[in-house]
């Protein structure tokens, strides 16, 4: 069983080869040789949810979110909350921030021995899930994650990436917040989160970065409203 978890480790390690996780490094081996930064000089990680409510409970779990969700940011930070308007019906996104999967292990192991989360928050909403999903992500080049005075509607692509593949840079008068690679999750997806002004406006920058000469082909787009909790509105 040590093995095959020290296997399983190694196979995270891999992943993110270019990020310094401390438990990387106190493996034995040529595993923490490709360690580096990554392209932002940090080594954050993100974390991109998705779950899919019940219709007749999107309602009460945006109540309890709006109640609770606090317990949950105490302990790491929160980039983003989001409900699908556009590209997924009763979804809802959100991003976490993380220095290393270290961390992230103490964060879920506070919050499982957190009874008051717990009781009053997560035991709550679970049964409202009728779908759950994750990817872990990292930066690609610039990001500007933190926007105080943003207030708006954003957009989350995914992109296929394949050979020749470029991400966008133009939509119109769109804001890119951050562009993110797939460590774990999907394969050889992008990701790129936008901002706009207003949920036209939204269509209208759409339109014109599919008219653009370095537009991704092959994906998703999600058009998301920010929740009363979002640090990004």
């Amino acid at each position: 069983m040590a093995m095959q978890s020290q296997v399983f480790i190694r196979g995270i390690c891999r992943s993110v080869r270019n990020l310094q996780t401390p438990f990387c490094h106190q493996l034995p081996g040529k595993l923490s040789r490709h360690s580096s930064s990554t392209s932002n000089g940090l080594g954050k990680l993100y974390e991109l949810r998705v779950y899919q409510i019940w219709p007749k409970d999107m309602k009460p779990f945006i109540e309890l979110s709006k109640e609770w969700i606090h317990l949950r940011t105490a302990h790491s930070p929160l980039i983003g909350y989001w409900v699908s308007e556009i590209g997924g019906i009763n979804d809802v996104v959100h991003i976490w921030e993380y220095d290393n999967l270290t961390q992230r292990a103490a964060v879920r192991q506070a919050l499982a021995g957190d009874s008051h989360w717990i009781n009053s928050y997560f035991s709550k909403i679970l049964p409202m899930m009728s779908r759950q999903e994750n990817m872990l992500l990292q930066t690609v080049g610039d990001s500007s994650l933190v926007q105080p005075d943003l207030k708006g509607v954003y957009e989350l692509d995914t992109i296929k990436q394949g050979a020749g593949l470029k991400f966008s840079s133009d939509k119109g008068n769109a804001k890119l917040l951050g562009t993110f690679q797939s460590v774990l999750g999907p394969t050889n997806t992008g990701y790129q989160l936008w901002f706009h002004n207003s949920l036209q406006q939204a269509v209208e920058n759409q339109i014109k970065g599919d008219n653009s000469d370095d537009q991704a082909t092959g994906g998703h787009r999600r058009l998301l409203i920010p929740t009363p909790w979002s640090p990004l509105q």
